[in-house]
């Protein structure tokens, strides 16, 4: 019976900035020998494979880009290569593969085939900015995107304030030309002693860390700063 390769699942930078400190030590060598990969996006791919596996030539690899929209298609085939006996690597845009990104199929469908699957260490902007938050890591909760309509957005944000309230931190992710817009919103609909973190180009040149009360949010002008930068939004409360 023919061995399985291995899927090794591989963090990559979250920004432009300070490679070495984000990726494990001993990664590259290990995953220098990797030719096929499963991506979510092949251009952002190439870039982040000229860091993590440096000795590869880009002319050599071989990419399976996954349909973000549905994820679910052509899984089996994609592993091929696994099945047949050859490592693969499985990256994300950016940070953690399977976490807010459609790879988590991927690594299902290998658990289903018998395929070894190798979790590797790196930035997460998610765990990232729960540490650098000062909130209840016992017990929160990653919401993904909130709704964008108006009355489901507010009764989402109210969900996530009565969560609060039993002691769970609560996390969540915005595309970053509606930053300013989230900030307001949760301005506009949170209570006052409920505390808001924005944790802004995690692990880059221009990382911010800002944690104030919603009424201390009110009151601050210089939303521009967010606007259209990554962030992760952390939410807990004041007096835990």
């Amino acid at each position: 019976m023919k061995s399985l390769g291995c899927l090794h699942l591989i963090p990559v930078p979250i920004s432009d900035h300070n490679h070495d400190n984000s990726i494990s030590i001993g990664l590259s060598s290990t995953v220098n020998h990797i030719l096929d990969w499963i991506v979510e996006t092949p251009k952002t791919a190439r870039a982040q494979l000229k860091i993590i596996a440096p000795k590869t030539p880009v002319s050599e690899q071989r990419l399976y880009s996954l349909n973000k929209h549905k994820p679910q298609e052509n899984i089996k085939e994609i592993l091929k290569p696994c099945i047949n006996g050859l490592d693969m690597g499985l990256i994300s845009d950016a940070g953690a593969p399977g976490v807010a990104d459609p790879g988590s199929v991927v690594v299902k469908k290998a658990h289903q085939l018998g395929i070894t699957v190798k979790p590797w260490t790196g930035p997460s902007s998610i765990i990232l900015g729960l540490m650098a938050s000062g909130f209840n890591g016992q017990n929160f909760t990653f919401n993904g995107y909130i709704s964008i309509k108006k009355p489901e957005r507010k009764n989402d944000l109210l969900k996530l304030e009565r969560d609060i309230r039993n002691g769970i931190t609560q996390i969540f992710i915005e595309t970053p030309y509606r930053n300013m817009q989230t900030i307001k919103d949760l301005c506009s609909t949170l209570s006052n002693d409920i505390d808001l973190c924005v944790a802004s180009n995690l692990n880059g040149k221009n990382e911010l860390i800002l944690r104030k009360s919603i009424s201390d949010w009110r009151k601050f002008n210089n939303f521009e700063i967010f606007h259209k930068v990554p962030i992760i939004f952390i939410l807990g409360r004041s007096n835990d």
